[in-house]
């Protein structure tokens, strides 16, 4: 469970790091930064689609061993706080991408830049959440099999969800 915490505040972290940089995007006029999120929802959602892998900026290291060496507790919440931020390790899928800019460009107020962001971290442990509390055999088979179409209906979910968000905000 220190897994899942570290996944959600760090997060948090990433959410308010981009709600502040949001303050920038601010003078610009809400119409704009709405037409701008469109293009590049449709534009990133097409990109997941069509792609074998994401071919956006990330980090394609995986994240070392040595986090561990002070314990399983104190290491799986630092892996868990290093994954959770989306900046340490591979993002399979154009979602996490897709909130970052409508966070930056929709301008939510700062508790709703927090919460999106510990929302994105807590679903990044949530598949080793599932694998531990329900530990069935062929779940990782079945994760393996299907997990590229599991991160393009997420983006594809995500896309629809933001914008609409994004209209209510700014174009409604």
């Amino acid at each position: 469970m220190a897994f899942a915490a570290g996944t959600t505040l760090g997060g948090a972290a990433t959410g308010a790091a981009l709600g502040v940089l949001a303050g920038l995007l601010s003078p610009v006029p809400g119409t704009a930064r709405l037409v701008v999120l469109a293009v590049a929802v449709l534009a990133l959602t097409v990109l997941d689609l069509v792609s074998p892998s994401l071919p956006l900026p990330q980090r394609s290291a995986l994240i070392p061993q040595e986090v561990f060496a002070r314990g399983i507790g104190r290491g799986g919440f630092r892996f868990g706080l290093e994954y959770g931020c989306g900046w340490r390790t591979l993002v399979p899928s154009a979602a996490s991408y897709l909130a970052a800019l409508f966070v930056l460009l929709v301008v939510p107020p700062w508790w709703a830049a927090v919460v999106l962001g510990a929302a994105f971290g807590f679903s990044r442990s949530w598949a080793v959440l599932s694998w531990i509390l329900l530990g069935r055999p062929g779940w990782q088979a079945f994760l393996a099999r299907h997990s590229r179409l599991l991160e393009r209906t997420g983006s594809v979910a995500a896309a629809g969800l933001l914008l609409a968000a994004a209209w209510a905000r700014l174009g409604g």
